[in-house]
């Protein structure tokens, strides 16, 4: 998915880290029970979420990914489970404190709308990770068979809000951040770094940012 250890290095512990701020704002504590909804290979749930909550459940439709997110698990609080996430009743789950959707919904865009209104039941906060739908370069690659067949299709920020606003929640966090796709090269990255905290904090030049961070709730 990246074109450098480094690229991927910055991404990620970067926005993770701000999704567990995200969800501080809303109140989530050291004590909460939260949920990875489409945790993949328990990257972010084994990495992060591990560190800041008491209870962590990721569900993931990957059993390949569920056994590495398993392997890897940081702690018996750290609990994985193969599901299809697209037909989980959460009438059925416990209750979570909180729940973080780390760049899922755009993959199961069709039922999307059905999984946000099933989650509005179990839980009343949510911190949600998109790419940025309006992102030129991005719409572009999505045209691409690649894209395509990884099922990329980004929300527009204004539709994927509508969801969550007809599903009972609120906006409480609106950022969007980071400068570099996926597949900057090191170099760029490298010459460009400096580059990236003047254009998010620059409203007309944050179009230019590939992500979307929501804290919402209900």
């Amino acid at each position: 998915m990246f074109a450098s250890s480094l690229v991927e290095q910055h991404l990620r512990l970067r926005l993770w880290g701000v999704a567990v701020e995200i969800g501080r704002q809303l109140g989530l504590d050291a004590d909460a029970r939260v949920l990875d909804l489409g945790c993949g290979d328990g990257a972010f749930a084994n990495h992060t979420l591990a560190a800041n909550f008491a209870a962590v459940d990721g569900f993931d439709f990957s059993e390949a990914a569920i056994r590495r997110a398993t392997e890897n698990a940081a702690g018996a609080h750290m609990r994985f489970a193969a599901r299809d996430v697209t037909r989980i009743d959460f009438t059925e789950l416990p209750h979570y404190d909180g729940a973080f959707l780390i760049g899922i919904l755009h993959h199961v865009k069709p039922v999307a709308p059905a999984i946000l209104k099933g989650l509005r039941g179990n839980t009343g906060r949510v911190v949600v990770l998109e790419p940025n739908g309006g992102h030129v370069v991005r719409k572009l690659l999505e045209l691409t068979p690649s894209y395509r067949a990884a099922g990329e299709d980004s929300f527009r920020r204004s539709r994927l809000l509508r969801l969550f606003a007809e599903a009972g929640y609120r906006t409480v966090v609106s950022r969007r951040l980071n400068l570099f796709p996926n597949f900057t090269p090191q170099t760029a990255f490298r010459l460009l770094r400096w580059l990236e905290p003047l254009v998010e904090a620059t409203p007309v030049l944050r179009a230019l940012c590939t992500v979307d961070m929501y804290g919402l709730e209900a």
